[in-house]
């Protein structure tokens, strides 16, 4: 039996606090008539940089400091994607440590109207200069809070 005052509100594994909506380009295919796999990783990408403009990393490299690096990434397909059609990159964070976070992927064809891939990226903040790992400043870690 559920609560009346709980039915639309959704589940933690529903709850995506970014979706980005892509196109899906006719030059995404590839000679087998669907997309790439490697495009499903570069809709991870779009959707972790919207992140780290929302932590305020927009700048990266060693001109900049201290930043996030991506340290792991990994894509479970479920489903081939096609043109003409829409994908939705969703991410929320997830994991957060002293020095590292999760980023969890979730990508939903509408064409389809379900997920066809899932997936993570593991992001160490380091200091560009050196290599070093350095802890997440108090404000980075706020912001990671708020996309969980």
């Amino acid at each position: 039996m559920t609560d009346g005052n709980h039915q639309n509100q959704p589940s933690a594994q529903d709850y995506w606090p970014l979706q980005l909506p892509i196109v899906v380009a006719w030059g995404d295919m590839d000679a087998l008539g669907h997309v790439n796999n490697t495009r499903f990783l570069r809709w991870f990408e779009d959707a972790r940089f919207e992140v780290f403009e929302r932590i305020g990393s927009r700048e990266l490299g060693p001109r900049t400091g201290i930043g996030p690096i991506l340290a792991r990434v990994e894509c479970i397909f479920r489903s081939p994607v096609q043109h003409p059609d829409t994908v939705t990159s969703m991410i929320r964070a997830s994991d957060i440590g002293i020095d590292r976070y999760t980023l969890e992927h979730r990508l939903e064809s509408k064409q389809q109207g379900k997920v066809v891939a899932l997936g993570t990226s593991r992001i160490v903040e380091i200091d560009y200069r050196t290599g070093e790992k350095v802890a997440l400043s108090d404000e980075v870690r706020a912001q990671l809070v708020k996309l969980r």
